[in-house]
């Protein structure tokens, strides 16, 4: 069963997902961009907030450990 976020654009959890993992997007305006959620009525907009509340700081945490381990020395 699919998780829908936006009604109007029929667009699921798995796809803004994504777009905040794939494609780094941390905006509202960015997951409209990239998956059309949000062009609608505006409903699912807290919902969206709300998802990038928890799923943006997984991309920044996994960026901090990314470019720690790329400038060891030894």
């Amino acid at each position: 069963m699919r998780d829908i976020v936006c009604n109007c654009q029929m667009v699921d959890r798995d796809t803004i997902d994504k777009a905040i993992h794939d494609k780094n997007a941390t905006t509202i305006e960015e997951i409209r961009r990239y998956t059309g959620a949000n062009t609608g009525c505006g409903k699912c907009m807290s919902y969206i907030n709300s998802i990038l509340d928890v799923e943006v700081p997984k991309i920044v945490k996994k960026e901090e450990n990314t470019q720690g381990s790329r400038f060891k020395l030894w």
